[in-house]
């Protein structure tokens, strides 16, 4: 059984709540941040840190939105609020919760502070990718990240983070995407697989056949059994390599 909690973490000025689940035994774990979808974190999200604590990782779920209040939960029928809410926050906003996150870990007697990954999904894939830039994660598991290229729809000139980030890239990279996602289409996710393969970079890809966006939550309409059912084990693998 998973033990389950909640902390408080500084973030500036601010707050930030992150939820743990981590096995119930003695000794150091190695950890997975897991980042929420646009909606917050929900019971999906929180539902997957347990199932990581459950295969002995020490799971922690920071609150992204806390900016905007504590325990924001938007129903998956909100995506205009939701979009709304991911929009106030800026990329150095991104990199300080997660680096306080990984400083919570790193002082938790429950942790084993040289193993830590990071996992995310839709925007949370995108910090997931941005969290393999920093040096303290060992690990980067993204699920359909939205955001690290512009969508095929979204304004000419918009700002590619790829560009602007991949050379500092230094922990592998799993990805997982949909071959039906509307916002990110395969030619992107092999784009980004080729700019990182020509800089040196490790990272392994898979696409799943008819498939969606958010495919992995199994409380949307988007649900896909058969790639959430292959994408977990293969997740959980992949970080079994690396931080075990």
């Amino acid at each position: 059984m998973a033990v389950n909690d909640t902390t408080q973490v500084s973030v500036g000025d601010e707050q930030m709540a992150i939820h743990t689940s981590r096995p119930d035994s003695e000794g150091k774990s190695p950890a997975i941040i897991v980042i929420q979808e646009i909606f917050g974190v929900n019971n999906n999200i929180k539902n997957i840190a347990e199932r990581f604590a459950n295969e002995g990782y020490f799971a922690a779920a920071p609150e992204m939105f806390h900016r905007s209040g504590a325990s924001i939960d938007i129903p998956f029928s909100e995506t205009e609020k939701a979009f709304a809410e991911r929009g106030k926050l800026s990329s150095d906003n991104i990199r300080d919760d997660v680096q306080a996150t990984i400083d919570y870990l790193k002082n938790n007697p429950n942790v084993d502070s040289s193993n830590i990954g990071i996992v995310g999904f839709c925007f949370g894939g995108m910090v997931s990718y941005l969290g393999s830039t920093n040096p303290d994660i060992s690990a980067s598991a993204v699920f359909y990240g939205g955001g690290i290229l512009p969508r095929p729809d979204a304004a000419e000139g918009t700002p590619r983070l790829l560009d602007s980030t991949a050379d500092a890239v230094q922990a592998p990279i799993i990805g997982f995407w949909g071959d039906q996602d509307g916002g990110i289409p395969v030619s992107n996710v092999q784009e980004i697989e080729s700019v990182l393969k020509s800089k040196g970079k490790t990272i392994e890809n898979h696409i799943y056949e008819g498939a969606g966006h958010g495919f992995f939550c199994d409380d949307r309409g988007s649900y896909n059994e058969n790639a959430a059912n292959d994408s977990w084990p293969k997740a959980l693998a992949f970080f079994a390599e690396h931080l075990k």
